[in-house]
This record gives C-alpha cells, structure tokens and sequence, in this order.
C-alpha cells in the first residue's frame, strides 16, 4: 500500500494528464526496487529508453512545486488539506492541493509581501500586507474579494507577527510589533471594520496568538517568566492575565520565538541552540544546535527547526522528551538563477503533524513524517551547485564521460548497455573533460591528461589512474591562472583547449595547444562564463551570451579571436538543441518530437534550466544538479 501510495502521489501530474503515459513513461520511471514496476513492468510500453537516472527506491521528497519567481510565504490550512503560497512582485496567491503539491486556484494580488492565514473552515484566505497596511480576504471558491479593512496600528513602522480568527470565522485579529512595543488589532470581517485595538501590558508578544473559546490569548515574555492573557475580539471585553509559568532562567539572550497553547510549551532560540522549555512542569524538553524558523504540530508530537548545516531536524514526542525522528537533507541549497545568495532553509509542519514542508527560493519540498524512517536511508548527500556535473558525450553518440567538478574520478560509460567502460582516478580535479571513440582527455587546473580508451566493445569495468595515461603536460604561462578556478572546453579534434579567466580585473579567454602545452591566442572578454566550442572546432560560445570566432591559418594553427555579431547564432547550434526536432514544453515537464508526439514525462526533480541540458543526436543528458547522477535518455525511437 505504501508503494502504490508513493506511485500515484509521485505520477499523479502525468496520469492525470495522459493517463496512457502511465505505460509509456510512469512504469519507466519507477524505482528499481518498487513494487509497482516490478508487477506491471511486463505492460510498460516506454517511447524511450533512460540510460541512466532511474532511482533505485522512491525519493524522500514526496513531491516538489516549482515557482519561477521567489516565494514570499506559505501557510497551512487548519485542516491540513491545503497550502497557501504567495510568490511573485507583483505576488501571486497559489492554493495547493497538500498532498500532491498540485496548483487547485491561482489568483493575482496587489498587495507585496503578504502573510497569509486561512479561515477555520478553510473556505476564505486572509492577507496582511505590509505594503499598503490593509488586510484584504479572498473566498478561496470563487477567487473574489469579500472585503478589505486598512490596518491599525500606532506607529508606521509596525510588523506582522500573527494572527487569528474567531470560532465562528467572523472576527480576525493580528498581533504586530513596532518600535515602542507590540500590540493586537481586532477586526469584523463581515462589517469590514476594526474593532479595537489593545497594548501588550507587560513584556514582548510571542508568536503565535491563538484562539481560546469566545476570547482570544496571547504570550508576553520577560525575563525568568512568560505570562498568558485574555482578551476578547470586541471592545466589551477588558484585557485579563490568565497564568504567569517560568522561563528557564533569567538570560536576556533567550530568543523566545514560538509558543505551543495546547501544551505551554516555549521554543528558545539562542546563538546557534535551539531549546524547548516546558513551562507548565518546569523542565528543559529539547536542547539542540538549530536555527530559525521553528515549526510545531498542533498537538506537539513533532516539532522541526533549520539547522547551521542547512538540514532539517524533526522531533518525536516522547516519554523522555523530545528524540530525534528524522534528519532531513533537502539539496536545495543553491536554486537555478539565484547566483549564489543564501536562502534560509523554512521548515513548516502540517497542523496534523503528518507533513512537512520546506521551502527555500524558488522550490517547495513535500515529505510525510509517517513515511517509514527507512525510506530515507537513500538521502544523497547534498549537492554542492548547479555546475556539480560535467558530461561529454563521443561524436559518434556510442560513449559519454562524466564526473563530478572539481573531483577526481571519471567515468565513461557506454551508451547502449548503460555500463562503465572505464572508470579513471585522474589525480587532479576534473574541470572539463573530450571523450572519442577511443580516448579520453581530461582538464583540471593547469593541467592536460589524455588515456587511452581499452579495445573492444565489451570491455567494461575497466579501472587506470593518473600513471596509466598517455600524454600529460603543463599549460605555459601560468600567470593566466589565478586563484579562482577557471573553467576549461576541449576542442573536438583534441588539438586545443579554450580556458576562461574569471579574476575581476583580468576577465577573458586563453587558448592552449593541447600537444605542447603553449599558450596560442588570447583576448579579454566582458563576460567569463563556461565556454563550450562549437562541433566544427571554429567556434567558441559562452552559453547564450556570445561568441567568439577561432582565427586559423592555412596550416591550421590559431592566430586570433574576433568577436562574433550580437545576434549570431552558433554553427551547429545550441548544444541544449535537439538535431532531431525534439523539445520540451514551457514548463519541461514533457518531451514532444518533432511531430508533437507525447514522447516521455519529465519528473519535477529532473526539471532545471535549458542550458543543463546536452542533446547528442538521439541522446539528451540531464545536469540536474539536485539529481545524485545525470540524467541520460535515448530518443531513438
């Protein structure tokens, strides 16, 4: 059941697309070691053949939304069933379906940066906007408006911190902080009115406020003690202290950022520990290394927290506190077009417990805390770039080399068994690599090394090292190589090597003869991107962004570099082109030929940007960098 489980929420986009693709491409897609495909696989009838990328055991993640554009916010519906993401400038409001991840509303908003809180029927979406101080809620049926209702508050600096509803869905109210303390504002969602609007009496709000009956309650904290209060959503009912419980201690450097109602439980924040205190029995719960956002369940059996390391840790209740459940390594750590800023990693339990979701940049992971712990015993370990791969595929489309950048291992494979031809401990780390039908030439920081590849096509598993090769040699001029690594593309007939100079100040390309080691031509570029040479050897690109023409002489030697014209396109084309007609759709999630066939589904994890993608004649090679191998798959229909 759990196998079928992960079957249908894992292809669920595909079948409910093109239900016969469950043939074609759900079957070919399932893990090695599933139930399913070993039931069914005699029925499969795939339009292509995957090489190399199929899994052996079902992913960790359960499923992964995708935005082209940041995520401001996500919030779970009290019913766990839905999640609401806001995303975009101007934003966007995304409703998800909780178990698939799948979009079920879409709808725009003028507001930026908005919190979000459902409705405790789930039906209607309150947003906070900071932008134009207002609070404006969606009916989550229809997409329209009910009402919006400016915010108050005392000073203009004010901050949301949370918020929440009445029983009966009729009044909202939201705590906010500004420079002179924090307070709550009340409101009638029906009237479309604020109600009233009441001061924190002593100490600092701790998020979250929730509702208790008629009335609703909120935490302050001072040091060595937190105090519950009362208050009601209308200006009837006076402000009232309910129960004053210790902190543990009086440290002035405790961060108390959440506070669980049900059991009295205080989550401390404080340097790099994060520390959960149960304030009703006195006594220290969880002390661990973490970081901000922290997340409960609603009944407390699992609470989740980021971690320096950018992992996840989740927290099982147990009679002996809280004992580490699950370790969770999300390889989200660098998103495609985020360069390289720094994303905090944004852990968010279902109020239920039975889901976790995080979310960092531009993508938003699913995995269910009910999941035997041993699924995910087949985490890879976290990746370190969008660059981590490099993969070559042989002019003739019968062999491809790959390795990891910067590593030392090279593996070339051949194509039609999937199995290793030879497997290469290069001694130096691998920035580039040309493989031919019987060679290997491999780059790495001024360095050349060639080998022979072993004769035969059968043989497989063969193993060499760096004293195996057949030539080696120096780059001259080692000036041109500074500290920050460079990156290296192999010309096709292995007569010469293109190497990019990255340092600010210094940026552009070199040349090098790969029989000498002699530096030939080089020029400064505005632009010190990965160069890859065009299939005639006459040309050298940087990605879409330009390209330069190879200068050569009756005796074939190089002699100069000129810029090629902005609107150029390269001889041969693009590499992440298909010669056959093939593409992708807008979205990558389906590979079409070139008679719009439905040929194969492409998964969330495999979907990246276009310029990861090879195409070999038949042959397309995926650099997925949150993938623990390339992605390999022959079109040859």
């Amino acid at each position: 059941m759990n196998d079928f489980f992960h079957f249908v929420v894992a292809f669920f986009e595909v079948i409910s697309t093109s239900a016969p693709h469950i043939y074609h491409s759900t079957l070919l897609l399932s893990p090695r070691t599933s139930s399913v495909r070993k039931l069914y696989e005699p029925y499969a009838f795939p339009l292509v053949r995957v090489v190399q990328g199929i899994p052996v055991s079902w992913e960790p993640i359960v499923a992964t939304s995708s935005h082209r554009v940041p995520i401001h916010n996500i919030v779970w519906s009290p019913c766990s069933r839905y999640i609401a993401v806001s995303s975009g400038d101007p934003p966007m409001i995304e409703i998800l379906d909780a178990l698939t991840l799948r979009q079920l509303h879409k709808f725009d908003s003028q507001d930026r940066h908005e919190w979000l809180s459902f409705s405790p029927d789930s039906r209607s979406l309150t947003q906070f906007s900071l932008s134009r101080s207002r609070l404006t809620t969606q009916d989550l049926q229809t997409g329209g408006q009910i009402n919006t209702i400016p915010f108050i508050s005392h000073t203009a600096d004010s901050r949301y911190l949370s918020s929440t509803y009445s029983v009966d869905g009729k009044m909202f109210a939201v705590a906010y902080r500004d420079s002179e303390s924090t307070g709550i504002s009340t409101y009638n969602l029906l009237s479309g009115t604020h109600t009233h609007s009441h001061r924190a009496p002593d100490g600092h709000i701790v998020a979250p406020i929730w509702t208790h009956g008629e009335f609703l309650r909120f935490v302050t904290v001072k040091p060595g003690s937190i105090t519950v209060w009362e208050v009601g959503f209308t200006s009837t009912h006076t402000l009232t202290k309910v129960e004053s419980l210790p902190t543990p201690g009086n440290d002035h450097h405790f961060q108390p950022i959440l506070f669980l109602p049900t059991l009295s439980r205080l989550a401390f924040y404080r340097y790099e520990e994060v520390m959960i205190w149960d304030a009703r029995d006195s006594k220290l719960l969880l002390n661990t290394s973490g970081d901000r956002p922290m997340s409960f369940s609603s009944d407390g059996q699992f609470f989740a927290c980021g971690t320096p390391d950018e992992e996840i840790h989740l927290w099982k209740e147990s009679p002996a506190g809280y004992l580490l459940h699950r370790k969770i390594i999300p390889g989200i750590t660098k998103e495609v077009g985020c360069d390289h800023v720094h994303h905090s990693i944004e852990p968010f339990l279902s109020p239920d417990g039975e889901s976790i979701i995080a979310s960092m940049g531009y993508k938003i992971h699913l995995w269910r805390t009910t999941d035997p712990i041993t699924s995910l015993s087949s985490v890879p370990t976290r990746p370190t770039g969008e660059d981590d791969f490099i993969l070559e595929f042989s002019p003739d489309g019968s062999l491809v080399a790959i390795a990891r950048k910067g590593e030392k291992t090279a593996t070339v494979l051949d194509l039609k068994s999937g199995n290793p031809r030879l497997v290469i401990d290069t001694g130096v780390g691998v920035h580039s690599m040309r493989v031919t039908e019987d060679a290997i030439v491999v780059a790495g920081k001024g360095w050349i090394i060639a080998w022979n590849l072993p004769a035969g096509e059968h043989v497989l598993g063969a193993r060499a090292d760096v004293d195996d090769n057949v030539r080696a040699m120096t780059f001259s001029h080692p000036e041109l190589f500074p500290k920050r690594s460079q990156s290296v593309a192999i010309s096709p007939d292995l007569n010469y090597a293109v190497i990019t100079r990255g340092l600010k100040g210094s940026e552009g390309l070199d040349i090098f003869d790969l029989s000498t080691g002699n530096h030939l031509v080089g020029t400064a570029t505005d632009y010190a991107l990965a160069p890859w040479i065009t299939p005639d050897g006459c040309e050298v690109w940087f990605s879409s962004h330009g390209g330069w023409k190879i200068n050569k002489d009756g005796k074939s030697n190089i002699i100069g570099l000129d810029p090629l014209p902005k609107n150029a396109q390269p001889s041969g084309g693009y590499y992440w082109s298909s010669p056959h007609d093939h593409h992708f759709t807008g979205d990558g999630s389906w590979i079409f030929n070139s008679r719009k066939k439905r040929l194969m589904w492409f998964p969330q994890h495999w979907r990246h940007a276009l310029w990861d993608w090879t195409w070999n004649g038949w042959f397309l090679g995926s650099l997925n960098y949150e993938l623990p191998e390339p992605v390999i798959i022959d079109l040859s229909e």
